[in-house]
C-alpha cells in the first residue's frame, strides 16, 4: 500500500516540481539587507529588554519586560538555522556577528548546528537513529512528548555545565575529546544520535568563548560586580524560550516514521507548513506564527522541500505553491492552520499507542 501511495504520488510531485521551477531566481537569493536588519534590531531589543528586567522596580514590569527580552531573543537566536543553511559568502561576517552578539551569550555558539541539522534534510537519514532532530513521536507514549518538552525547560543548566565544566575538562582531559564531539556537541532531540562531523579551530574558538562566559559571569556574580537579578532573568529568558521552541518543534512534523527511510514525497507529507487562508485575522496570526515560528520556521515542510531558499522567500513562495497547486497536491496536505491542530493530531496518535 505504502508503495502504491508513492507510484501515485509521483505526478503531483513532479507538479510541485514545475510549480518550483517557476519561482524567480531572485527568490533563491538572501538579502543580506534584511538579514542584518532584523537580526540586528531583535537582538538589541531583546537584550535592551533583558537589562530593563533586571533593573525593574516591580514584578509586573519585570515580567512584561522579560517576555520582550525572550520573544526578540528567541527571534535572534534561530537565525542560527539560517547559517547553517547558508554559504558565508551569501551574507558576509553575519556567522561572525551573530556568535558574537548571541550565539556565545545564549551559550548557543552556531558549531553545535553546524555539521549536525544537515544530516536531518539527508534523505537517507530522515527519519532515522541518524537523524539528529526527529524522534516517532507519533508512534510512541505522549510521555515521551511531555518529557521532551519539560526537559527543555532546564537548558540553561544544561548549557553552563557544557561549556562550564565539561569543555575545560576534555581540554584537561584530551581522551574525552571524542566522547564530548560526539555525545555533548550537538542540538539534538534524538539522543542516540551521534556526531561524525569535526569540530574546526571555529567551533573551538566559540567553545572557548561560551567556557569564559561562564566563567566571567560567576566571576562577576561572586565578586558583587553582576546583580543576581542578571542571571535569574537571563535563565528565566532561556528557559522560556526553550520551552516555546520544544512547543513548535512538535508541530514541525508529523513525527510518523519508525526508523525507516522515507522517499521525498514522504518526508514532505511528515513535515508541516503552518499558515492559514488570506483574511483580515490571518494578520494577526501571522504574527503569532512569527513569535512561535520565526525566521521561516513555520513553513517547515516547504523548507525541506526547498532548504535553500531565504527564509524572507518561504512566504511569498508558499502562497505561489498553494495558488498553483491543485488541491490533492502533497504539498497542500502539509499545510495546517495552526500549531494546536498538528500537536493535537500527534497526541491522538501518539495515545493509540499505549
Amino acid at each position: 500500500m505504502r508503495a502504491h501511495a508513492v507510484i501515485a504520488s509521483e505526478p503531483r510531485a513532479n507538479a510541485l516540481a514545475d510549480a518550483i521551477g517557476a519561482i524567480p531566481s531572485a527568490w533563491f537569493q538572501a538579502s543580506p539587507a534584511i538579514y542584518w536588519c532584523d537580526f540586528v534590531i531583535s537582538a538589541g531589543i531583546g537584550w535592551a529588554a533583558l537589562a530593563a528586567a533586571v533593573s525593574a522596580a516591580s514584578g509586573l514590569s519585570r515580567a512584561g519586560f522579560e517576555l520582550v527580552a525572550t520573544a526578540a531573543l528567541y527571534r535572534a537566536g534561530l537565525f542560527i538555522h539560517e547559517i547553517t543553511h547558508r554559504a558565508r559568502r551569501d551574507v558576509p561576517l553575519f556567522r561572525l556577528a551573530w556568535n558574537a552578539i548571541v550565539g556565545v551569550p545564549v551559550l548557543l555558539p552556531s558549531f553545535l548546528y553546524e555539521g549536525v541539522h544537515l544530516d536531518h534534510h539527508r534523505q537517507r537519514c530522515y527519519g532515522t537513529p541518524a537523524d539528529p532532530e526527529y524522534l516517532p513521536y507519533g508512534r510512541r507514549r505522549p510521555a515521551l512528548i511531555v518529557f521532551s518538552v519539560l526537559a527543555s525547560i532546564l537548558f540553561p543548566v544544561f548549557a553552563v555545565v557544557r561549556f562550564g565544566v565539561i569543555a575545560p575538562l576534555s581540554w584537561i582531559v584530551p581522551a574525552l575529546g571524542t566522547v564530548i564531539r560526539e555525545r555533548f556537541s550537538a542540538l539534538v532531540i534524538n539522543t542516540r544520535y551521534v556526531r561524525t562531523a569535526p569540530i574546526g579551530w571555529d567551533g573551538r574558538t566559540q567553545e572557548a568563548a561560551a567556557c569564559a562566559f561562564v566563567w566571567v559571569a560567576a566571576w562577576l556574580w561572586l565578586t558583587g560586580r553582576l546583580p543576581g537579578a542578571a542571571i535569574v532573568c537571563w535563565a528565566a529568558a532561556m528557559s522560556l524560550a526553550s520551552l516555546v521552541n520544544a512547543v513548535r518543534t512538535l508541530a514541525a512534523h508529523r513525527y510518523d516514521s519508525d526508523e525507516d527511510e522515507l522517499t521525498m514525497v514522504e518526508q514532505l507529507l511528515d513535515s508541516c507548513t503552518i499558515a492559514s487562508a488570506p483574511s483580515v485575522t490571518s494578520v494577526v496570526a501571522d504574527a503569532c506564527r512569527a513569535i512561535v515560528a520565526p525566521v521561516g520556521l513555520r513553513y517547515h515542510a516547504l523548507h525541506h522541500w526547498i532548504p535553500s531558499l531565504p527564509y524572507h522567500s518561504l512566504g511569498r513562495v508558499h502562497r505561489r505553491l498553494v495558488g498553483a497547486l491543485a488541491g490533492n497536491a502533497p504539498y497542500r496536505r502539509t499545510v495546517s492552520p495552526g500549531f494546536l491542530p498538528v500537536i493535537r493530531d500527534l497526541f491522538r496518535r501518539s495515545r493509540a499507542q499505549s
